[in-house]
C-alpha cells in the first residue's frame, strides 16, 4: 500500500464515528512536530480523528502549508503551520501530540510551551515529564494565568489489586506490539454496540484515549508497578453499570520494554473475552528494530496463559491493515479462522467492527 492510500484508509468513514465523554468545549491547538504522519504522531491523530472539540490549527513543520484534509481526505480542514506563533486563529487550548519513545520533553516542544504559556493558554501534556513540576513552566502559568495539565499524572488514592470478582462482560483490547490499533478497536467497537442499542463503556488506559474522552482512564504506564491492576480495576469498576465495558490495551505481553504494562492491565480487568490487535505484515517491533514480532500462535498462547486465572480466552483478531488491501486482508481472515477457528476483521473497513462486536457478544 503507498504512503497515499494508507492516509486514505485511515480516512475510512467509520473513523469519524466515536462517541466520546463530552467534555467542555476547546478551542485546541496540536503540537505534533514533524510526526503527524508518522511513528511517533498517533497522539496528535488520535486527537485530530476523534476529539469532540475544535480543532484550530497542527503545528507540523513537514506539513506545514497543507491542510490536515489533504493528508487525510475527507476528514475536517485544519490548517497546518510550521510555528504556533503562526497560528493567527484564537484558540485556548495547546495539546502536545508528539509522544516520543520514552515520553521525554525535547527542546522544540518547550519553546512551544513557553510561547504558549505566555499566552494564557491552558497546555495538556501526556509526557512522562511532568510540565506542572518544571519550575520555569509552574512561574509562567502562575503570571500569566495559564493553565498545565498533566494527563499522565497518577491519580490519588492508589490500592493494590485485590482481585474481587468484576461483574461486568468486559472485552479487553490487547495486541502483538505497540501501536497497532488497540485503542481504534476499542472505540470502535464502543461505538457499534452504541450503534445496536447496546449501554457500552470505554475504559481508556493511554494518554490519547484519556484527551479524546472517555468513560473512565488512567494512563496506566505511569502508575508505581505494585498499583497499575488495582487502578485498571477502579476504572472498570467506575462503568459496571454498562453491558459491556471494553478496555483499551497497551504494549504487547511478549514485549520486553512494555510487558509489564500489558500484564497488569490483562489482571486488573478481569476481561474473560480478549481481541487481539495484529498486523500479519509487520517483522520487527516498531521502535526495537532488533526485536521480531512473535507468531500469532504465540501471542494467542500467551495471551490465554496469562488470563487463564480468569478464565480469559481470546475471542478475535482485529487486522491491522495499513500495508494491506481488501483481497489481503480476507486471506488472511480466512487463514485467522482456518487455523484457529476465530473470526478477523478489520474495523475500519466494510463491516469489520460488526464481525468483532459479533465475536464478543
Amino acid at each position: 500500500m503507498t504512503m497515499g492510500a494508507f492516509y486514505n484508509y485511515l480516512s475510512g468513514a467509520r473513523y469519524n464515528k466515536i462517541s466520546v465523554m463530552p467534555l467542555s468545549h476547546m478551542r485546541v491547538v496540536i503540537l505534533a512536530h514533524n510526526t503527524f504522519t508518522g511513528f511517533g504522531g498517533k497522539t496528535a491523530r488520535g486527537i485530530y480523528f476523534y476529539s469532540p472539540h475544535h480543532i484550530v490549527a497542527i503545528i507540523d513543520k513537514l506539513h506545514a502549508g497543507k491542510n490536515a484534509s489533504d493528508l487525510f481526505p475527507g476528514r475536517r480542514n485544519v490548517p497546518i503551520y510550521g510555528k504556533i506563533e503562526d497560528v493567527k486563529e484564537d484558540y485556548d487550548t495547546v495539546i502536545i501530540g508528539y509522544a516520543p519513545v520514552g515520553g521525554r520533553l525535547t527542546p522544540e516542544l518547550r519553546e512551544d510551551i513557553r510561547y504558549a504559556l505566555k499566552n494564557g493558554k491552558t497546555v495538556i501534556s501526556g509526557l512522562h515529564d511532568f510540565l506542572s513540576d518544571d519550575p520555569e513552566f509552574k512561574a509562567l502559568a502562575e503570571k500569566y494565568g495559564a493553565t498545565i495539565k498533566d494527563v499522565r499524572r497518577p491519580p490519588q488514592n492508589l490500592r493494590v489489586a485485590d482481585g474481587q470478582r468484576i461483574d461486568s462482560n468486559v472485552v479487553l483490547v490487547a495486541g502483538t506490539d505497540c501501536n497497532i490499533g488497540k485503542m481504534v478497536t476499542a472505540v470502535e467497537l464502543k461505538n457499534e454496540a452504541l450503534k445496536r442499542g447496546i449501554n457500552a463503556g470505554f475504559v481508556a488506559t493511554g494518554q490519547t484515549g484519556v484527551m479524546i474522552g472517555c468513560d473512565a482512564g488512567a494512563v496506566i504506564d505511569r502508575i508505581p508497578g505494585d498499583f497499575m491492576a488495582g487502578v485498571v480495576e477502579d476504572l472498570v469498576r467506575k462503568v459496571c453499570d454498562k453491558s459491556i465495558v471494553f478496555v483499551e490495551g497497551q504494549g504487547d505481553l511478549l514485549h520486553p520494554a512494555y510487558s509489564s504494562v500489558t500484564l497488569a492491565i490483562l489482571h486488573g480487568s478481569q476481561a474473560k473475552k480478549i481481541i487481539l490487535a495484529h498486523d500479519p505484515k509487520r517483522k520487527w517491533r516498531l521502535g526495537f528494530n532488533r526485536l521480531p514480532i512473535p507468531s500469532l500462535e504465540k501471542a494467542i498462547e500467551a495471551y490465554e496463559t496469562m488470563a487463564s486465572i480468569y478464565g480469559g480466552k481470546v475471542v478475535a483478531i482485529s487486522i491491522y491493515g495499513e500495508s494491506m488491501n481488501e483481497k489481503e486482508i480476507k486471506e488472511f481472515a480466512r487463514y485467522v479462522k482456518r487455523e484457529y477457528d476465530l473470526p478477523a476483521a478489520d474495523v475500519l473497513r466494510g463491516n469489520g467492527a460488526s464481525v468483532l462486536l459479533d465475536a464478543v457478544l
